[in-house]
């Protein structure tokens, strides 16, 4: 009988096996491997093995295992892979220093990246976004959801997936300084205005101004620093 760590080290050859096979077939998102008895039968491992290697396999996104159908290739993604260690961060100091700070490169790159690109139907939405926002804040209430849209809106605006998963991740660990942020109406006021002044600045493809705008916007996250 295996024990655990032999169990471990075959899941792990089980793992890149199916990954040297779906690389040699040139397989795509979506394309259907081989059965979980198919592989037992040419990898001669027993179904825990294998089983394990797929649900780790799952957990990063390389996989998706559908019930009752079969085993897809799954689509390329960096959420997976940072979700893993994401819950680290929150407990380190410096970490989050420096995920603030990371926050403001990727904020000042996306809208220069917004401006390449040019989405006119992004650009769009971050004013419907902003509109939203608005709303809410006559009527009181903090748009944290609706601030949040809109800069998630901004990186999709790039045209960049993996930059948009990067900053997706690292935005989710601001929700608590988003809530102190909205804490008055005064201060969600000026933010509407400031996501006017990037928006405009953005349509007029003017990016020392549009980034000269960011950087005010996110003046106040320095205090967290």
């Amino acid at each position: 009988m295996l024990n655990s760590s032999e169990k471990v080290n075959l899941s792990h050859i089980v793992s890149d096996r199916i990954k040297e096979y779906i690389l040699e077939k040139d397989m795509r998102e979506g394309d259907k491997l081989p059965s979980e008895k198919q592989l037992i039968d040419a990898l001669g491992v027993s179904r825990t093995v294998v089983r394990e290697a797929l649900k780790s396999m799952e957990m990063l996104g390389i996989v998706k295992i559908k019930t009752g159908d079969g085993i897809y290739v799954g689509g390329p993604s960096l959420k997976p892979i940072l979700e893993q260690v994401s819950f680290r961060w929150q407990q380190d100091e410096r970490k989050m220093t420096e995920l603030v700070k990371t926050r403001r490169i990727l904020e000042l790159g996306a809208v220069e990246m917004a401006i390449e690109h040019y989405d006119v139907a992004c650009l769009d939405q971050m004013d419907e976004w902003n509109r939203r926002m608005a709303e809410k804040v006559d009527r009181g209430l903090p748009p944290i959801e609706e601030d949040l849209a809109f800069h998630e809106t901004l990186f999709r605006a790039t045209g960049n997936e993996t930059y948009l998963e990067l900053s997706g991740l690292i935005s989710d660990f601001f929700l608590k300084i988003r809530t102190q942020h909205f804490d008055s109406v005064e201060s969600s006021r000026k933010s509407v205005d400031e996501h006017q002044n990037v928006t405009d600045a953005i349509r007029a493809k003017d990016v020392a101004r549009a980034k000269r705008e960011m950087e005010i916007h996110l003046a106040p996250l320095q205090k967290f620093i």
